[in-house]
């Protein structure tokens, strides 16, 4: 092998289904904590402190974009609070009901976001509308839910369309008597202007108040808007909901393909990108679902995942990375550990650490007693803590207890191949470009002649590791010389800090003829 730059290393990214002899030699078979962007390896930014709250531990929440100002909203159980800019605190509901008891809260806008919902599937959803005399600064029922006497309805989701809202999985309580309504969807009347639906019985108006059951073989689990349609996704199904004139009308979209729970789906560049039980698609309101990760990380992803807790999986959309985070609790955690993270402009995957979090929240970084709207930030609830993170700030992670602490972050290829069996490489030298690094770059390289064993980076030997000093010039921070000898080659590159790899040059020679 003559001397092999290799460029593009951003393009790739990790896939750890194939066999690694098969992968272009700018993919990895493993990384963790970093960005393939910009044609580059790029390490990650961990997590600072977002806001430390004192009348909430949040577990779930929303921003409120007022006319006025901005809020954060917080929940757990029974206890939410709104927190502006400035760190101040009030209560938009305070109960200890038992219906508010182990609350998971779905949360949406609805009238160009000057209303808030929450809803945990056990009570009557609650809304906050800007301008309201009552539900101005606390959250109430919705007006007209409960629409017969002795009668409460409970629902599993409730999302926004157009200027109505909708509802579905129903729990009906007729004055005790229970039934289960897993495929009925229920349909609000349109909102006016500023206002918020005060109408779902149906009959009562020409407007689009309406309540029917799909042909679904299970549970609606979501409901989620693209193009104007609401798209319904049970376990095994999607179904797709059109409002015409002032009429509800539902088709089948897809058989064999659904979602995994609640909050597995998002929005991208006019796409749907869903996790269900069996793969990770994405649509677009027709055609064919297309799978984004089969022979890449599929197997990989649904073996990793500890399936008795998959209810803790949650995706949300990156905007600034160009990026959905499928986060979910890898091996025997029972809560995200592990985010499987796609780039969906340059169509690769990557793994980071997560610390544990319930849920994900959208907001904006705060000057004083001013939200900063040209500043998106993603923050995560922890459950544990009244604190809040901020994704993509700062060189450290969460490790709890208030702490931080900095991080590993690293790249894999394992059996890097010549293309002939019979021949051996001998690594003479491997010239990295890295730059923007703060510490030194660790390499463990190795060789072997079989493609059976897995790499071995534990460096027994002491003689597979070098550090590079992409600073340093006097210590030949441009070179690395590890004469290393076999069929196969395999290295591991890792650091602490900011570090960028953009190009790796690799100089080797063939050995014997085997």
């Amino acid at each position: 092998m003559p001397v092999k730059p290799i460029t593009q290393l951003g393009k790739a990214g990790v896939i750890k289904d194939l066999p690694p002899t098969l992968l272009p030699e700018n993919c990895f078979t493993d990384a963790l904590n970093v960005r393939f962007i910009n044609e580059s390896v790029t390490a990650m930014k961990g997590e600072s402190l977002y806001k430390l709250y004192t009348t909430v531990v949040p577990e779930y929440g929303i921003h409120w974009r007022r006319p006025d100002q901005g809020y954060n909203v917080l929940a757990n159980d029974g206890i939410i609070v709104r927190s502006d800019a400035a760190g101040g605190e009030s209560f938009m509901l305070n109960s200890a009901d038992a219906q508010y008891t182990d609350s998971v809260w779905q949360t949406d806008t609805f009238n160009g976001g000057y209303s808030i919902i929450f809803n945990n599937g056990k009570s009557t959803p609650l809304y906050a509308l800007y301008g309201h005399p009552t539900a101005g600064s606390t959250l109430q029922e919705f007006p007209g839910w409960n629409y017969l006497a002795g009668l409460t309805v409970t629902a599993k989701v409730v999302r926004n369309l157009n200027y109505s809202l909708v509802a579905a999985n129903l729990t009906l309580n007729q004055s005790g008597t229970i039934t289960y309504a897993p495929s009925t969807i229920r349909v609000s009347v349109q909102a006016p202007t500023g206002g918020f639906p005060q109408v779902w019985q149906p009959g009562t108006t020409t407007d689009t108040a309406d309540e029917f059951e799909i042909n679904s073989t299970s549970p609606i689990l979501d409901l989620a808007e693209l193009r104007g349609n609401m798209y319904v996704y049970s376990s095994d199904s999607i179904h797709v909901l059109s409002i015409k004139g002032g009429t509800s009308v539902v088709q089948p979209y897809a058989k064999g393909y659904g979602i995994l729970n609640t909050n597995c789906v998002v929005e991208f560049d006019g796409r749907h990108f869903v996790v269900d039980r069996n793969d990770i698609y994405t649509h677009a309101g027709s055609g064919k679902p297309e799978s984004l990760i089969n022979k890449r990380n599929r197997d990989f992803f649904y073996s990793d995942l500890n399936k008795e807790h998959a209810n803790k999986v949650f995706v949300f959309k990156n905007v600034k990375f160009k990026e959905i985070w499928v986060c979910y609790p890898s091996g025997v955690s029972t809560s995200p550990t592990k985010a499987l993270i796609y780039n969906y402009v340059d169509d690769n995957w990557t793994f980071r650490t997560l610390p544990n979090p319930v849920s994900h929240l959208k907001t904006y970084s705060t000057n004083g007693s001013t939200f900063n709207y040209s500043d998106e930030c993603n923050v995560l609830t922890i459950g544990s803590s009244s604190r809040t993170l901020k994704l993509d700030d700062t060189y450290q992670m969460y490790v709890g207890g208030g702490s931080f602490s900095v991080y590993d972050s690293y790249v894999i290829r394992e059996k890097y191949f010549s293309g002939n069996g019979f021949e051996t490489i001998q690594i003479v030298g491997l010239s990295p470009v890295v730059d923007l690094a703060d510490n030194t770059v660790e390499f463990t390289i190795t060789a072997q002649n079989n493609f059976t064993n897995p790499a071995d980076f534990s460096n027994a030997s002491t003689r597979d590791l070098f550090v590079f000093e992409p600073n340093n010039l006097s210590t030949e921070g441009y070179r690395l010389a590890p004469r290393k000898k076999g069929r196969v080659i395999n290295y591991k590159i890792k650091s602490q800090g900011s570090w960028r790899l953009s190009l790796l040059g690799i100089d080797a020679i063939a050995g014997d003829q085997r």
